[in-house]
């Protein structure tokens, strides 16, 4: 399975590691790409739900403007 991640907020390669490592925690996971240029991360992984990806983003001080 594979879900990309639109994220408004990252400036910097700071903060797409602190996205990175984020998403990376979360359960089922198994691949992360995050571009500061396409302000997206693109998650592989099992069982991915859309509510426990976007609060890990968030959690990091980032936005979720959508998830496909």
């Amino acid at each position: 399975m594979t879900k990309t991640i639109a994220i408004e907020g990252m400036h910097c390669q700071h903060c797409v590691g602190a996205v990175k490592e984020a998403l990376a925690a979360v359960a089922g996971v198994t691949s992360v790409v995050v571009s500061l240029e396409n302000n997206n991360a693109v998650v592989e992984g099992t069982g991915l739900d859309d509510a426990v990806l976007k609060a890990a983003v968030e959690d990091t001080g980032f936005d979720v403007t959508g998830i496909n």
